[in-house]
């Protein structure tokens, strides 16, 4: 019986990809006045392509925007860019727009936890920003422990701080090879968030949906 449920945060119970492109947008802008605004919109849909919704680590998606627009920028940019996404990207954090119906409904029926990837000032800022901590039993942040999702020491650690087993946690995540993966390796249930409904996953035989709401149907229609 399931008596936990383990929540990813970004591009889970929050819209990531709005937060970084309003931070994007607004930054950038300044830099590059002389691009009109279909331009300037080519380049930030490029510079979403390199971030992949996160799975890109900052240091990985600016060389290939660099390589493409750098030319656009002054000396030091990327220093600047580096240091101002770090201080202020986590401010423009929102959560998505089901998040806070589908917390309700589950906040007293299981046990709660976030488990996220990062920097631990930079997600616990992201999560006080939207106030949803109040929501939850724990929150686990891969920078407070030192280990990082998919490690199975990480998903176990959460565990503990439930104080549940593997057999009775679920664990909802959108990025497979950080959230999915790890929680099966730790023996965990999944539920994966993933938009693209038609993604091929042959090997993946657990539950799949695109929205938050459909929780709520999978406990109404499985006894879990």
């Amino acid at each position: 019986m399931i008596k936990a449920l383990i929540f990813d945060y970004d591009g889970t119970l929050s819209n990531r990809t709005e937060s970084v492109y309003c931070f994007y947008n607004e930054y950038l802008r300044p830099f590059v006045k002389q691009l009109s605004d279909i331009e300037f919109e080519a380049l930030l849909q490029d510079l979403m392509y390199y971030d992949l919704n996160g799975i890109n680590e900052f240091n990985l998606r600016l060389p290939a925007f660099m390589a493409r627009y750098g030319h656009l920028f002054p000396d030091g940019f990327e220093e600047d860019f580096r240091k101002s996404f770090l201080q202020r990207a986590w401010s423009y954090n929102v959560l998505k727009e089901e998040t806070i119906e589908v917390l309700e409904k589950l906040q007293g029926r299981y046990k709660l936890a976030i488990l996220s990837n990062g920097d631990s000032t930079i997600q616990h800022n992201k999560i006080d920003h939207v106030n949803i901590a109040e929501y939850f039993d724990t929150v686990v942040v891969s920078g407070d422990v030192g280990i990082h999702k998919p490690d199975p020491k990480l998903f176990e650690y959460t565990l503990e701080k439930l104080g549940v087993k593997a057999d009775e946690a679920l664990m909802i995540g959108d990025v497979f090879s950080t959230d999915i993966l790890g929680a099966l390796l730790s023996g965990i249930k999944t539920v994966w968030l993933v938009e693209d409904e038609e993604r091929p996953a042959f090997a993946y035989k657990g539950y799949r949906i695109r929205d938050l709401r459909e929780l709520i149907e999978i406990f109404e229609r499985v006894n879990l």
